[in-house]
């Protein structure tokens, strides 16, 4: 099962160069002086901003995720492709429900969101359904590529994550590394990249009264939200950004009249929704407001009701990698090569079981080379890897999975490296970690890459992770 975007062999061989020098000369600065004082500094930096995640301290791993150059190209093309089928099966779906067709395939397939569904299709919009999101990949130790997830709700690491790589770039740890290096730098590498973009979608919506709104929904997912605040604030005092505001709110306070949404009494332009949309109820009278503006010309969501509910699913990827699902979104021969490179080979569990028996069925029968995940969950949550438990256990999660309405996904080689912990003391102790690359996009823009490490496979920053600063270094020509 191909499931790689595999590079051209003499590019491989070897912009993996740039990989090593870099962390032959980071184990040269090892010693735990160095390493302790650098941690002490980047958590001063970074409390100069007043950042730490929900309430502690941002955990930040020390080794930089370094990526070739030389294999951007590549992966910014993939995502764009990818990103494309997504935009398209959104339209599709919606184009499906308005002609009432509550029974044809691609409601079939979102069947455990019907409760949404005709949310989904009122919502206007002149901006496409996906406006930010971002890969969960990994690079393989061979240079191959796989995103095993989609982020098209709201994807954090929008202003942090430059934060972390610019104060971990100021430590002399930092300009050691950097040293002679040839660094690239994209749009999630400031910290005001994700603002900038968020203050011209508003522009473009409403030039006269660009107001922004960061909606919540009782107090879940709060991290960086003051942060980008701050910063919107910052940039329009400087006159950098057009005059206008961005408020943070709950979606209970939206207030929507005259074809317009509300906050505080302010029109508002663009709204981001940074919240858990399983926990909302689309007909309870508090979101009313919330609805009604999803669906009125005056105001438009940054990422679509369907790009919330449908496209972050984890089942989307089964749509896109399995046959016979995916010739409802009439796949291109271009989009098919792409997708069978990229997207690990991903089924939903109903259809591996339905009519058989679940031992019998290949994520069964195969155990340790597939992951379990539950549909819609974040954080690591509902992820169980056959290799790691036992079969009884692995039967259970396989049934719990498919209640969950989840999917089983071909387990990719998740690199790993050698890292850094510190106890209370300033005690530095060497500790294996695993690390993924998340791939971000503003629109249809490539807009850069983070990364988080984890001694765990699941390596997530709101299960015990951390945030890993970006390096792509070289000439960007194989």
């Amino acid at each position: 099962m191909a499931t790689h975007l595999r590079l051209e062999r003499q590019v491989l061989s070897y912009h993996l160069d740039d990989i090593e020098r870099i962390t032959r000369k980071m184990f040269q600065q090892s010693d735990s002086g160095t390493l302790a004082s650098t941690l002490d500094d980047i958590g001063k930096l970074l409390a100069q901003h007043g950042i730490s995640f929900e309430g502690r301290a941002v955990p930040v791993s020390l080794v930089p995720t370094v990526v070739p150059a030389a294999e951007v190209q590549a992966i910014e093309r993939a995502g764009a492709v990818v990103r494309q089928v997504l935009n398209r099966l959104l339209v599709r779906f919606v184009d499906e429900h308005r002609r009432r067709t509550f029974d044809g395939p691609l409601h079939r397939f979102f069947t455990p969101y019907y409760r949404w569904w005709d949310v989904i299709a009122a919502e206007q919009r002149t901006l496409e359904h996906i406006q930010l999101m971002r890969y969960d990949a990994v690079r393989d130790d061979h240079g191959r590529w796989s995103f095993m997830e989609t982020n098209t709700c709201c994807p954090g690491g929008t202003i942090h994550c430059a934060r972390i790589r610019d104060a971990w770039r100021k430590t002399g740890l930092g300009r050691h590394l950097c040293h002679d290096e040839l660094v690239s730098e994209f749009a999630i590498d400031s910290d005001s990249g994700f603002v900038r973009f968020l203050a011209q979608l508003a522009t473009q919506l409403d030039a006269a009264e660009p107001n922004i709104a960061i909606l919540n929904y009782r107090g879940t997912y709060t991290n960086e939200l003051e942060s980008l605040r701050r910063c919107h604030a910052q940039l329009r005092d400087k006159a950098v950004i057009a005059a206008g505001e961005l408020l943070l709110g709950d979606i209970r306070d939206v207030v929507c009249q005259d074809g317009r949404a509300y906050l505080g009494g302010k029109p508002i332009a663009l709204i981001y929704n940074k919240l858990d949309p399983l926990q909302i109820d689309p007909g309870a009278a508090e979101v009313a407001g919330w609805v009604a503006a999803s669906a009125s010309p005056g105001t438009e969501f940054l990422n679509s009701l369907g790009a919330m509910y449908l496209a972050e699913t984890k089942r989307v990827l089964a749509l896109l990698s399995d046959p016979e699902w995916s010739h409802q979104v009439d796949l291109t021969e271009d989009e098919q090569r792409v997708i069978k490179e990229v997207i690990p080979f991903t089924r939903l569990v109903e259809d591996f079981i339905r009519g058989g028996t679940p031992a019998l069925s290949l994520p069964a029968r195969e155990r340790q080379a597939f992951v379990l995940k539950a549909d819609a969950l974040t954080r690591g949550a509902g992820v169980v890897i056959g290799d790691q438990v036992g079969s009884e256990t692995w039967l259970e999660a396989l049934e719990h999975t498919r209640t969950n309405h989840g999917v089983a996904q071909l387990k990719c080689h998740l690199p790993s490296r050698t890292g850094f912990r510190t106890d209370l003391a300033g005690t530095v102790t060497r500790v294996a970690e695993f690390y993924g690359v998340d791939v971000f996009y503003f629109a249809a823009q490539f807009a850069g890459m983070v990364s988080r490490s984890h001694t765990s496979q699941v390596f997530n920053v709101g299960n015990g992770g951390r945030e890993s600063p970006v390096l792509i270094v070289g000439s960007a020509h194989a």
